[in-house]
């Protein structure tokens, strides 16, 4: 710290900005200053009513999430950020002088006692939450600034005086809150648990925000604990001595805090990564050594945690291995995957001053790495589940983040990040990155969300193309990842020119139970680029991806979800076939497969554009939704115990209705054989990102029998940059066990549109099997493009093109001449005199996996050099499916898949009994059919299935203690299931390119 404000001038800068913030709460009065700790029996609430302002209603989420505005100069007010008028009406400072019990100050119009204000003649049971408010945001912005700020100030000033004064302004507000911490209860205390759910623990705030509270206190507590001894004021205000205050703080608030975590209490217990670096905060700061859990034991919990009451509670160690999937990426959403990012590089930060290095961990390092694999066309992340917003901008990283990577991992990609904005990875209390980034300055930028990626584990597969000038990436998500998911499984979305083209919602505008918007649309299928079935939303199922191949022009992912669906449909799948014309013209050919049920709705959602349809729609639909002309606008039609409620009155967690109650302008026609859709991007509105726009757009090409083409309106999150709705557009099939392959031909474009027309070709046997379309050309050359289920199937395209394949792409020049074909895991692709042959796809069975190596040895010799590095092999076991990457072809029989975690899944070795394994962690990724290694990486069996707390294991003799030794440096015997093992089927991908 001292270097850096004797060497920088940015660092002189913080240092003035803390102090500025300090010296505001230095000059608060220690009455008034206490103020900020406001006491337990005051509820909180981190919002104040479901349906916004009394007055201005939703309009006041135009100004985004918790947009009421509070001042510490007006005690428990809230201003509308819309009118402006304060709420509530009565002054509950006074009320709560008198104990919360004179109830004659409770008067105006919207008086509020602190358990909220009821709106007369409302219908919902939901009260207007002002005071609880306040007291939230008051504590959360006010109090954790203060505590945090003065702390620091007391170190920074170099004038005596001001440190003590500092010092004595933050030991009493950490004193005042100990006073109070133990009482603190959320649970009991608040809005959520009144009216939502009475089980949500926590303690000043929820449980998942508490996690702040021992993450300020416990730094302030170091700098303050020195300046105890020669505080007079605070020894009298308190009545206690300094030794007493001190004894205080750590007890009541500190080591409660501890308790909070390590109890199984729950009421402190943050995303993953959140706690724990809690957890280790306070074992740094308290070195405890006498009190149980001292500090080596909380620290063993973070690290090892060896009885864990749930997977949050789990250590590091375990969680890696059970709760971050193989190819680095958490259980959650993309934006909540990046809290892991954010949080464990805090951890691992710390556990490094104790000898403990994660930054070696070949799955922590794919941890840090995932962000970099999931961005495309080099400006986007898809925003997919509770992640970003309809424009995608943006990579899941920070230079705060990647800064403190980069002293311990010389990435040459985390350079690049901070080197984006250095001043935010610059920090007054850490080393300078200088000499580090000095390194790393005359190197070429890396190459980052340019080339086509696959995440096989997580369910997420980036198809990309394109020059400098001109970036496409289609991404298809097969994920069936828990936590801020939305139904959204066989979800495409695409990026061209700058923008995204196909997009997402993203992150919903409200987050709780009784936001009847979050899960009547925003979560809802409906609202994603997928398929509805008989107009429900879908479950959550396994994702089986059935090809990923990026050689050559013409790129294809497939996968298959029928989990979306269980029990209703037997097919439900997507190929995707990106397509590269010129550099700068890509197009993308999307198969969809659907089998089962009565109703399938294909929708895709435009951005923000003008949406025009060749031939025309229908006039729009005077009245009610897609639900129908007498369902009106948000009325939950479709559920019995919904319908006729309030809206926002009880929990939508439970339905899983269609959602078309939130489409409107509805137009229809009927589609016989094609149709033509554009939806051509408009004007930002002012706080969008800057993008380009004029003369963008992009163009579905619609190829279809029997369906209804529908466009409609859908709602977006009511923030002030948002459109009021963007263009869906959906087409309806139905019929009984019905089958719909929807085949669309997606054309971005940037003036004029460059694909003259898209053709329906007749596909011969039509079996249902393959679909395919001609795409013809501005310049004249014309190219069919084929997918099939059945790839060792041959079939006759428009009584032409003979193939027989998975996909295939046949480019034919303005004279009709073939010049450029693709052919995958097909044996034929023919027209006329022109013919491409393949192997198609070759199985074999693992023999032997030398794990530590990567080097997998197969039974048949099936390798030749047509399997390239980069080839993604299907792994086909007894009851899972997964994939992994040729790295290098060693000969007939052997290849390397290089550093490629197939560890699914581990944990402690408890006890073996018979053919049971016993543990004491969760494996929510394994399941029946994989592969068990010991610490040896020695195969020992297959899951046979699940059993109390741990899992049978099928093999030829009972399992030996001795069968899981103990390795060095393990404090106990360790098993790992792995994804792909002896015995499993491989099916090796060929794809053959002239070009």
């Amino acid at each position: 710290m001292r270097a850096n404000l004797a060497k920088y001038g940015w660092a002189r800068k913080q240092r003035d900005e803390i102090i500025a913030r300090a010296d505001k709460w230095a000059a608060c009065d220690d009455e008034r200053l206490r103020s900020l700790v406001i006491p337990p029996q005051v509820p909180r609430g981190y919002d104040v009513h479901n349906h916004g302002c009394p007055v201005h209603g939703t309009e006041i989420f135009r100004k985004g999430l918790y947009s009421w505005i509070i001042d510490f100069d007006r005690p428990f007010k809230v201003k509308c950020p819309i009118g402006g008028e304060e709420y509530p009406s009565n002054d509950f400072a006074a009320f709560l002088a008198t104990g919360m019990k004179d109830r004659s100050r409770l008067s105006g119009d919207y008086a509020d006692d602190g358990w909220g204000w009821h709106k007369p003649g409302d219908e919902t049971p939901a009260n207007y939450w002002f005071v609880a408010y306040y007291a939230q945001w008051g504590m959360m912005n006010f109090l954790r600034e203060a505590i945090t700020s003065l702390s620091q100030a007391a170190i920074l000033t170099e004038n005596p005086a001001r440190a003590r004064a500092y010092a004595h302004k933050c030991a009493l507000l950490l004193w005042q809150l100990a006073e109070y911490y133990p009482d603190y209860d959320y649970a009991k205390q608040s809005r959520e648990g009144k009216e939502h759910n009475p089980n949500y623990q926590g303690k000043l705030y929820n449980y998942i925000w508490e996690v702040s509270t021992p993450n300020d206190c416990g730094p302030a507590y170091d700098v303050v604990r020195p300046f105890l001894a020669g505080d007079a004021e605070l020894r009298k205000l308190a009545g206690k001595s300094a030794a007493e205050i001190d004894e205080e703080i750590r007890e009541r608030l500190l080591m409660e805090a501890v308790r909070c975590i390590t109890d199984g209490s729950g009421k402190i217990g943050g995303n993953y990564g959140r706690h724990q670096r809690a957890l280790l905060t306070l074992a740094l700061v308290l070195d405890e050594k006498r009190k149980h859990p001292t500090s080596e034991e909380m620290i063993q919990w973070v690290v090892e945690n060896p009885s864990p009451r749930n997977p949050m509670e789990m250590g590091l160690r375990d969680a890696l291995i059970n709760l971050v999937y193989r190819d680095g990426l958490p259980r959650e959403s993309l934006n909540y995957n990046l809290g892991w990012n954010q949080e464990l590089t805090e951890v691992a930060e710390m556990l490094a001053r104790f000898g403990v290095d994660f930054f070696k961990d070949s799955r922590f390092r794919k941890l840090l790495d995932w962000p970099f694999g999931v961005f495309v066309a080099g400006k986007f992340t898809p925003s997919l589940g509770d992640t970003g917003d309809m424009f995608s901008r943006g990579g899941q990283w920070t230079p705060q983040l990647y800064g403190k990577a980069f002293r311990y991992v010389p990435d040459a990609r985390y350079a690049w990040v901070v080197a984006q904005d250095p001043a935010l990875s610059q920090d007054l209390f850490s080393a300078p990155l200088d000499d580090r980034l000095n390194e790393f300055g005359s190197r070429p930028a890396p190459p980052i969300g340019l080339e086509s990626t696959l995440f096989p584990a997580y369910g997420l597969a980036n198809l990309q193309c394109g020059s400098e000038a001109i970036r496409v990436a289609a991404t298809l998500s097969f994920s069936s990842h828990p936590s801020h998911k939305h139904a959204d499984q066989l979800n495409l979305m695409l990026f061209a020119h700058d923008n995204a083209l196909l997009t997402d919602i993203g992150y919903p505008e409200q987050t709780d139970a009784f936001n009847y918007r979050l899960f009547g649309y925003f979560t809802n299928t409906i609202a994603h680029n997928t398929v509805t079935v008989d107009a429900a939303g879908q479950g959550r199922g396994p994702g089986v991806l059935h090809a990923f191949s990026t050689h050559g022009f013409a790129q294809v992912a497939d996968a298959s979800c029928e989990g979306a669906y269980p029990g209703q449909v037997s097919l439900y799948r997507r190929a995707n076939v990106l397509v590269q014309v010129t550099p700068d013209r890509s197009f993308v050919f999307d198969a969809f497969y659907v089998r089962g049920g009565s109703e399938h709705d294909y929708a895709v959602h435009g951005t923000q554009a003008d949406f025009a349809c060749e031939p025309g729609l229908g006039p729009p639909q005077e009245t009610g939704s897609l639900a129908g002309p007498d369902v009106p606008y948000e009325q939950f039609y479709d559920d019995l115990h919904l319908k006729d409620k309030p809206l926002g009155s009880l929990s939508y967690t439970g339905y899983r209705g269609s959602g078309f109650q939130f489409l409107t302008n509805v137009e229809r026609a009927p589609l016989s054989e094609s149709a033509l859709c554009t939806w051509r991007l408009t004007e930002p509105l002012k706080g969008q990102p800057d993008r380009p726009w004029k003369d963008i757009g992009l163009r579905a090409h619609l190829i279809g029998r029997e369906e209804e083409l529908i466009a409609c309106d859908g709602p977006v999150q009511r923030y002030a940059q948002m459109p009021k709705s963007v263009k869906c557009l959906i087409r309806r099939r139905t019929g009984e066990n019905l089958a719909s392959r929807f085949v669309t031909v997606f054309e971005p474009y940037r003036g004029k549109p460059w694909i003259d027309r898209v053709s329906p070709v007749e596909i011969e046997p039509d079996d249902g099997n393959a679909s395919a379309a001609l795409v013809e050309l501005a310049d004249g050359s014309r190219q069919y493009v084929f997918h099939s289920l059945a790839c060792e199937r041959t079939y006759v395209l428009d009584g032409r093109v003979t193939v027989s394949g998975q996909a295939a792409c046949l480019v034919l020049d303005p004279q009709g001449h073939p010049s450029k074909t693709m052919l995958l895991n097909g044996t034929k692709l023919a027209s006329g005199k022109y013919s491409v042959k393949g192997r198609g796809i070759r199985r074999s069975r693992i023999k032997s996996l030398d794990y530590a190596k990567g080097i997998i040895e197969i039974t048949d010799p099936v390798l030749g050099e047509d399997v390239r590095p980069g080839a993604v092999v299907l792994v086909k076991g007894n009851g899972f499916a997964d994939s992994v990457t040729v790295r290098k072809i060693i000969d007939s029989t052997h290849f390397s898949i290089g550093d490629e975690d197939l560890r699914v899944a581990g944990g402690p070795v408890v006890v073996v009994c018979g053919n049971k394994i016993v543990t004491s962690v969760p494996n929510p990724n394994a399941g029946p059919g994989m592969t068990v290694l010991n610490s040896r990486l020695e195969p020992q069996g297959r899951l046979s299935k699940r059993a109390e707390h741990g899992w049978l294991v099928d093999r030829d003799t009972p399992l030996k203690p001795d069968d899981f030794p103990k390795a060095d440096g393990d404090s106990s015997p360790r098993y790992y299931v792995v994804t792909a093992g002896p015995g499993d089927e491989l099916q090796f991908p060929q794809c053959v390119t002239e070009e």
